[in-house]
């Protein structure tokens, strides 16, 4: 009898012991911080802007070009920045969305110097009816567009100020919205990234840079 009693408190107490033993396991675990899920980052497309190594699509670049009136048809072949052929050695074009015919959609980036404007240039065209209307446009040059699903690409457009003889570098992102390519924020300064708790404040103060400097129009 009396080792039945006794057989009976150890499997109470080994019985409670694997109760505790759960409990404080759970405990532990929940007091453990969770881990933070990484954010997905789109994988974007490095653009080359070196004008030496340019090339055309096709034949619809040049003749794009002409419609546009950024240069002169009737030479083959120029050097001359004043008065520029429509040719890759002075613009590079891209279409406005994927899928879409230059002809509908474009974007143009412009070699420093061309028609008598000493940095690049990088203007947005989109059809209207019968004519290609102007939609916004940088001075400054694009290093990235990053693929959005069914819409156009977002675009990281950098851009250069002197402020007190200091030089400063602004890549900044751009996505389309109402028909032209709005501003979203500021993502580096010369080639440093903005930190999270001070991109909100630091994107606004760029913002009014590239407004009252002109940097975008």
């Amino acid at each position: 009898m009396r080792n039945k009693k006794l057989l009976l408190f150890i499997g109470i107490l080994f019985a409670l012991l694997v109760v505790l033993f759960f409990t404080v396991k759970y405990l532990n675990q929940q007091d453990k911080p969770k881990p933070v899920k990484k954010k997905e980052t789109i994988k974007g497309i490095q653009i080359s802007t070196d004008f030496n190594t340019n090339s055309f699509s096709g034949k619809n670049d040049a003749k794009l070009l002409k419609n546009l009136g950024l240069c002169d048809s009737t030479i083959n072949w120029s050097e001359d920045l004043d008065k520029p052929s429509c040719t890759p050695n002075f613009f590079r074009v891209f279409p406005l969305k994927k899928g879409l015919d230059i002809a509908q959609g474009c974007m143009v980036l412009m070699k420093a110097g061309v028609n008598h404007f000493p940095v690049r240039r990088f203007v947005i065209y989109e059809k209207e009816g019968a004519q290609m209307i102007q939609a916004n446009g940088f001075i400054g040059y694009p290093i990235e567009f990053r693929p959005q699903d069914q819409n156009y690409d977002d675009v990281v457009i950098r851009f250069f100020e002197r402020y007190e003889g200091q030089k400063y570098f602004y890549n900044c992102l751009f996505t389309w919205k109402q028909n032209r390519y709005q501003y979203v924020r500021c993502e580096q300064i010369n080639d440093a990234n903005i930190k999270p708790e001070k991109q909100a404040q630091v994107s606004a103060e760029i913002l009014k840079i590239l407004n009252d400097k002109q940097l975008v129009f």
